[in-house]
């Protein structure tokens, strides 16, 4: 049975280097995944401006690259607010979409956009029949929370383990594409390290950001027993170890 995933995220990479190993694995078994950026305004931040269009382009043309969709709000840089007017725009997404999973940022966090959509899209995606035009539709069934970077995460305990051994290096590759973006460099040049994994065979090409989330990874692999792994947070549904498809 073919799912369809929601993501929403804050900035321009956070569903990417947040989960894009699990974004890379649910394309490839068929599902729909639908991504959104909230502050979408590239007017408002220094690494943008100037590129605004282009870096929509480019976002837009990687995440068809690698098969999944992407939207943009129009919130400003550090300016996000879980206000209704904010939770209104994100249920009326998910009153389309109907997502069978969400996914959304853990709010333990020193970013405030961060924060403010994770709070935001919790409450959208749970009582979108009071926020949305569509009055009778149901909950989300399954809810979790993700981190992005240790740095900028004060508290995350995941308890929800996916692995993504098979999907590193197009992860790594994923990541690379979006860091690109923010740099106005190929991605290429982002590279920071080629390493071999002697255990899987694999090579992996990794950027700044790249070498966070896979050290993270690495970590999070033992609990899902793989090489490596993504860790999330259960807000809602169940508890019960479920994979999050069969």
């Amino acid at each position: 049975m073919s799912l369809t995933f929601l993501a929403v995220g804050a900035h321009i990479d956070d569903n990417e280097d947040g989960i894009g190993g699990i974004i890379i694995k649910a394309v490839k078994a068929g599902h729909r995944v639908a991504t959104v950026v909230a502050t979408g305004d590239y007017s408002s931040w220094g690494n943008t401006i100037g590129r605004e269009e282009q870096c929509k382009k480019d976002q837009l043309a990687l995440a068809r690259r690698f098969g999944y969709e992407k939207r943009f709000l129009n919130h400003r840089y550090h300016q996000v607010e879980a206000n209704v007017a904010f939770k209104k725009e994100i249920a009326e997404i998910y009153a389309e979409l109907q997502p069978d999973i969400t996914f959304v940022h853990c709010t333990g966090d020193h970013w405030p956009d961060h924060v403010a959509c994770g709070i935001a899209t919790k409450d959208a995606v749970l009582f979108s029949h009071g926020l949305s035009s569509t009055m009778g539709i149901r909950r989300c069934p399954r809810i979790f929370a993700y981190n992005v970077t240790p740095e900028q995460t004060i508290r995350f305990e995941p308890d929800f383990f996916v692995d993504i051994t098979a999907e590193m290096p197009a992860y790594m590759e994923l990541i690379q594409g979006t860091d690109g973006i923010l740099s106005n460099r190929p991605p290429e040049q982002t590279v920071i390290k080629e390493l071999k994994d002697l255990r899987t065979g694999q090579t992996l090409r990794v950027s700044g950001h790249g070498w966070r989330r896979l050290t993270m990874c690495a970590g999070w692999g033992h609990f899902a027993d793989g090489q490596y792994a993504i860790g999330l947070q259960t807000l809602w549904g169940p508890r019960d170890g479920r994979p999050l498809w069969d």
